[in-house]
């Protein structure tokens, strides 16, 4: 069986610490990422690297060309590509709306189209969801969870579809986790310190937290867990 697993969205805080968590545990992660996203350069980055675009087919089926050798296999695969545009009433921008379902929702499924029969049976995918698909008090998040509440119903249905070759799909959906707060993620969630005022346990995540909590989903410890949905928000939704 392979020990290869590609991660989209690779390139980010999230992706780079899920990519260090399953090198620890005996995988080979490649990182698929637009280059602009490594601030040092890929050269610079510690991790296989491929380039992709969860926006077009093509750009996907050449990453995955370039990661996994014909008649090689994958271990898994890492759905971790995501962007958040905040979409205020009054203030939607259409073409920010459109790229959101692009890359949140579509992007997974053509990512997924051009590697589910690269994956080995018994195998696992693990998609990134958030916990604004669970709770609404982000104010302007509406879009974005709308995206994200559509990956939990996009995990089950994908883990049903893929059951007969024993691929487990689920869905690992982070709180509000430590990492350089773009503009619109600092106007929806109202900042660090406010962000966790909402969890049980009054603080934000760290990108290593649910980095093991994929890689138990990716790995055989999880081997009668599929179609699943877990929250790593410190206690948000519960509350």
């Amino acid at each position: 069986m392979s020990s290869k697993v590609i991660v989209t969205g690779g390139g980010g805080v999230i992706g780079r610490a899920i990519c260090a968590r399953l090198t620890a545990g005996g995988y080979e992660p490649v990182a698929g990422d637009l280059d602009s996203s490594i601030p040092e350069g890929r050269g610079a980055f510690p991790f296989a690297f491929v380039t992709l675009d969860v926006t077009s087919t093509d750009s996907i089926r050449a990453a995955v060309a370039e990661a996994v050798p014909a008649g090689e296999g994958l271990a898994g695969l890492v759905n971790c590509a995501g962007i958040l545009r905040d979409s205020f009433v009054g203030e939607l921008d259409e073409a920010q709306l459109d790229l959101m379902f692009q890359v949140n929702i579509a992007g997974m499924a053509r990512v997924v189209e051009v590697t589910a029969p690269l994956i080995d049976d018994g195998g696992s995918i693990v998609n990134i969801g958030s916990l604004t698909g669970h709770f609404g008090r982000f104010t302007g998040a509406s879009v974005y969870g709308a995206t994200k509440a559509g990956i939990a119903a996009y995990t089950r249905y994908l883990a049903s579809e893929l059951a007969p070759r024993g691929i487990r799909v689920n869905n690992v959906a982070p709180g509000v986790i430590r990492a350089p707060m773009s503009p619109s993620m600092a106007r929806v969630s109202g900042g660090e310190e406010i962000s966790a005022g909402y969890a049980m346990l009054k603080r934000i995540g760290e990108p290593e937290e649910v980095a093991e909590v994929v890689e138990f989903f990716i790995s055989g410890r999880s081997s009668f867990v599929t179609a699943q949905t877990l929250l790593v928000d410190g206690g948000v939704v519960a509350w």
